[in-house]
């Protein structure tokens, strides 16, 4: 299943340069786009145009035809329209309402959010012919950002600003969510791969010459061999450049005859020879971790956090249906 946050796209001020940056996608000039654009919503007295949603939908259409195929590609891109299209007039009708509520977004603020926007670019010249190429003006550019910024503050203004966690509510959770809090027993890992000839595992069976190979790695390795030289020269995996080094891994994250091999090892050892269906490894054990639970104290501002922004979503969407209510949207 496709995923991709929504709400992201839908406020993506810079979407018609991810628009112009895909095969065809180019957007029509300001004058061409008069000629043939149609009416996709209307909400109030304004309407949304097929191209200022299809800057909005483009990037997601091309990430959907790489998902599915035939009738499933034909329902999922109309599922997806019809979001996308509930959150672009979402998006229209909270700027109406900041407009009416007098919020101001000034010309530093434009000129800070376009700064931020150009430093993504390796230099101005570069900045101006992505412009050029796209068939966006400096007005374009500078009303996506004028909007996207009245509609953050007005969402401060009517929602963040109003939305509280109380320190009761943060312990409560904590106490009601142990398992959410707990922290799995870790060891700190590097590995080698030495893979089995395509024979052996289109049959499935063992490949007595790696597995010979891989037993002399070890018995070298337990008398003293650099494991992250030996990495670098011999594995067969993505961590063979960082001498192998994978990390910390939790308790039962790993497949099984793997997990129970380093969790069963001391520190600063070597694995056996360990067989999966595609390869043998073998494992370098280095720091371990017992299990744990981490304190209140180190997790309430992660709790606060996560409950302002549930609460701040909840109030947000009664807003905004009594905001529907009192608005005039049509889809056509």
């Amino acid at each position: 299943m496709l995923t991709f946050s929504m709400k992201t796209f839908a406020y993506l001020w810079m979407g018609l340069l991810l628009l112009a940056s895909l095969p065809g996608g180019r957007i029509l000039a300001s004058e061409d786009r008069q000629l043939v654009d149609r009416v996709a919503a209307v909400v109030n007295s304004e309407v949304i145009t097929q191209s200022e949603f299809d800057a909005v939908f483009r990037p997601i259409y091309e990430q959907i035809k790489q998902a599915y195929q035939g009738s499933n590609l034909q329902g999922e891109l109309e599922k997806v329209r019809l979001q996308l299209l509930n959150q672009v007039i979402e998006d229209r009708l909270v700027y109406q309402e900041a407009q009416k509520m007098g919020i101001v977004v000034t010309d530093d603020e434009i000129e800070q959010e376009l700064s931020a926007f150009k430093s993504q670019f390796p230099d101005e010249a570069a900045f101006e012919k992505e412009l050029g190429q796209s068939g966006i003006t400096i007005s374009d550019l500078e009303k996506r950002i004028r909007e996207r910024v009245a509609i953050t503050k007005l969402h401060q203004h009517v929602i963040r600003g109003r939305t509280t966690v109380l320190p009761s509510e943060v312990e409560k959770y904590y106490a009601d969510h142990p398992e959410e809090f707990a922290q799995k027993e870790q060891v700190k890992i590097w590995g080698m791969t030495l893979r089995k000839s395509d024979e052996a595992i289109q049959k499935g069976t063992t490949d007595e010459a790696v597995r010979l190979r891989a037993g002399k790695f070890v018995a070298e390795l337990k008398q003293g061999a650099d494991f992250e030289e030996y990495a670098k020269k011999y594995s067969q995996d993505a961590q063979a450049q960082q001498g192998g080094l994978i990390g910390f891994v939790g308790k039962g994250d790993l497949v099984h005859n793997i997990d129970e091999a380093i969790f069963s090892s001391p520190e600063n050892s070597i694995s056996d020879v360990l067989e999966t269906e595609n390869a043998y490894h073998i494992f370098k054990i280095g720091e371990k971790k017992s299990a744990s639970a981490k304190t209140f104290e180190e997790t309430k501002d992660e709790i606060e956090n996560k409950l302002f922004r549930e609460k701040a979503h909840e109030r947000f969407v009664a807003w905004m249906d009594e905001l529907k209510k009192k608005s005039f949207v049509s889809i056509r």
